[in-house]
């Protein structure tokens, strides 16, 4: 395996951790309003800040704002409901084998085991305790995922280019990245900041 195939795999494996975690109020949470909230979520200071740790991780940037991982939190629930108006879903044979591809990268792949284990030290959790929390939270991720692919879909049947996942072509990604952009405007007077 090449070091890019690896490090594809890496991220892919890290992608899995955006807004999955955490689950339960951290310390500074108690007895404190949410920032925000979107229709009936309420979306807390600690899911911000683990939302921002997150995209440093993935992205490799330095910093994130409060506000960008904060739209990133509320943007992840507006496409879910897009999918949802739209009749998107995953099966749950769809699901298992992206658990078991996770499972497999784990297992087969020391940098990717190495990463998680790291992680799983430092949130004081087990590896099973990880792998239950990605699998609470894999339907989702593989449900925006679905959207992104189907909006694409679209834009390439219309404009005569053909659709994929690998190097997709660039107005398409555009168009795609616009829409979800749009979309969370289109949202705004569904949020209530604090």
């Amino acid at each position: 395996m090449t070091k890019g195939e690896r490090h594809a795999i890496t991220n892919h494996t890290c992608a899995v951790y955006s807004s999955a975690f955490p689950d339960s109020l951290s310390e500074a949470d108690v007895g404190r309003p949410g920032v925000a909230t979107y229709k009936d979520t309420q979306i807390l200071q600690s899911e911000v800040a683990y939302e921002k740790e997150n995209q440093i991780n993935v992205t490799g940037d330095k910093t994130v704002s409060d506000a960008d991982a904060l739209d990133q939190i509320l943007l992840n629930l507006i496409m879910l409901d897009e999918a949802e108006q739209r009749g998107l879903s995953v099966t749950q044979e769809e699901v298992d084998a992206e658990m078991a591809g996770q499972r497999k990268n784990y297992e087969e792949y020391e940098e990717v085991r190495s990463y998680i284990e790291e992680w799983c030290t430092k949130m004081g959790i087990t590896t099973e305790q990880y792998f239950d929390m990605v699998a609470e939270q894999l339907p989702h991720r593989m449900l925006r995922q679905r959207l992104r692919d189907t909006l694409g879909q679209e834009y390439c049947a219309q404009h005569g280019l053909e659709f994929t996942k690998v190097n997709p072509p660039e107005q398409m990604t555009k168009y795609v990245d616009q829409y979800l952009d749009n979309l969370l405007e289109a949202h705004r007077s569904e949020i209530k900041y604090y």
